[in-house]
């Protein structure tokens, strides 16, 4: 008797343990434990996962439904936020104190367009390996609000993607436009990739940039015919380089735009910073017979005077647009007569938008008709060095390269977005603010907007947040 009541106690326990260990099983393979480990809340932070052998995307699970939005925990395992290989990087200290570029990987392994053109051969494998479906799925309000986005590059295709998986959602629409004077190779992995992305496609029409020419104005351009064309009706586009990143998320970018109910966010310059010479004066293009380069000179020769009266506004290349500027800058008379007018402008891009959108000839969908100078300009910033602005390392044609020790600057900007970035220059300041964004993103949270309610470009509107 006493035998048989061991064995009983014996079997009962074994059971027990049998049943504890199936319950932790499942506990971990369910993806609901982000949080019940120190280990696993430091990967909600700050992104640490195995360091990344190769660039060979590895097989993982499929989620169990098309529409099944990852947990946190479940992203961060797989590598899909920031740099897998800065496995030690602490985003919190750098975002919330003083630190040293020199406490951070300098550099990340690179992944190559052959390599892009090879993983994304099987389209499934690659929107999941490359984690652009990362995000949970999006709100009512954001699928309401589709946005549209242009990407001009002819480098990096790492980073772009990079940049691209930042801002991706299923329901808005993206532009690619590729310089032509990039390798046949290179060109191949971006029509590759898109062709993986029902929502991403190539500009139809693509340009040979030259620095500061007409070719730069008209990629965008070209992308904004395709747009307009295209069946997704978005309401807002922003232009970008690949050398951008977004500080806002998507939800809080369709709070905002709605804020702006149909205004534009340009930059307005005039006075003395206009930088008259580039358009007083005709230029042309000179080609290197040697190289082969093409640039552009002052001819000598006055530029005729802009048609119908307009007023020069200087701004930037990029801005925020609205659906209906787009298509006044596309069909209108003027717009077209201005933009005919711009070819023979240094840098035109930085005179057609601001142009146009503070003109008082014409009566412009979303513009501005007071002082440009006063107004606030939103879409995106960068650091000059003019009126104190930090930079923490280098400045390439006067403009800073973002670096760790330039976060705690970035995370307090009101802009939407910054610039520039480079995948070769202390990459761990994109791996922190990609881990933000996606936090942010998860979380359905959104950050000071009230901030942007009385900005006097927005037009009348009686949204609240």
């Amino acid at each position: 008797m006493r035998l048989l009541k061991k064995g009983c106690r014996r079997t009962l326990l074994l059971g027990a343990v049998t049943l504890l260990l199936i319950y932790i099983v499942w506990i971990f393979l369910s993806g609901d434990h982000y949080v019940s480990t120190k280990h696993e809340a430091s990967h909600y932070w700050c992104g640490y996962g195995p360091a990344m052998s190769d660039f060979v995307p590895k097989q993982r699970p499929m989620y169990e439904t098309e529409d099944y939005p990852p947990n946190v925990s479940y992203a961060y395992r797989n590598q899909w936020v920031g740099f897998p290989d800065m496995e030690q990087v602490d985003c919190n200290q750098a975002f919330n104190s003083s630190v040293k570029n020199n406490w951070f990987p300098q550099t990340v392994p690179r992944i190559f367009p052959h390599q892009f053109k090879a993983a994304s051969a099987n389209c499934n494998e690659f929107i999941r390996d490359f984690g652009f479906l990362r995000y949970p799925k999006v709100s009512e309000e954001e699928e309401n609000f589709p946005l549209a986005f242009i990407v001009l590059f002819y480098k990096d295709l790492d980073q772009v993607l990079f940049l691209l998986r930042a801002i991706y959602r299923p329901h808005n629409v993206y532009c690619l436009s590729v310089d032509t004077k990039s390798s046949v190779e290179f060109l191949d992995a971006v029509r590759s990739v898109s062709k993986c992305l029902p929502n991403v496609f190539v500009a139809s029409k693509l340009e040979s940039i030259v620095y500061a020419g007409f070719s730069r104005l008209m990629a965008d351009i070209n992308c904004m015919e395709d747009l307009l064309q295209h069946p997704i009706k978005w309401k807002y586009v922003v232009n970008l380089p690949g050398q951008q990143f977004p500080l806002r998320s998507n939800l809080e970018l369709v709070k905002i735009f709605q804020l702006y109910n149909g205004a534009n966010d340009v930059e307005g310059i005039t006075g003395k910073r206009m930088m008259a010479m580039r358009f007083m004066w005709r230029h042309d293009y000179v080609t290197n017979n040697v190289t082969g380069d093409v640039r552009l000179v002052s001819s000598g020769i006055k530029n005729r005077p802009p048609p119908h009266g307009i007023d020069i506004v200087k701004g930037s290349a990029y801005g925020t647009f609205s659906r209906d500027f787009i298509d006044f800058v596309i069909n209108h008379q003027i717009a077209k007569d201005f933009l005919e007018w711009c070819k023979t402008v240094l840098s035109p891009d930085e005179y057609f938008w601001a142009t146009l959108h503070h003109s008082k000839v014409v009566n412009v969908p979303g513009g501005y008709t007071g002082v440009p100078d006063t107004k606030p300009w939103l879409s995106t910033y960068a650091s000059w060095g003019g009126g104190g602005d930090p930079c923490a390392t280098i400045r390439i044609r006067s403009v800073c390269i973002f670096s760790p020790e330039d976060l705690p600057l970035l995370i307090n900007r009101k802009e939407m977005f910054a610039n520039k970035f480079y995948i070769t220059h202390h990459p761990a300041v994109l791996h922190c603010l990609d881990q933000l964004l996606y936090n942010v993103t998860f979380s359905g949270s959104t950050r000071d907007l009230k901030q942007y309610q009385d900005l006097p470009f927005a037009l009348k509107t009686s949204l609240k947040l």
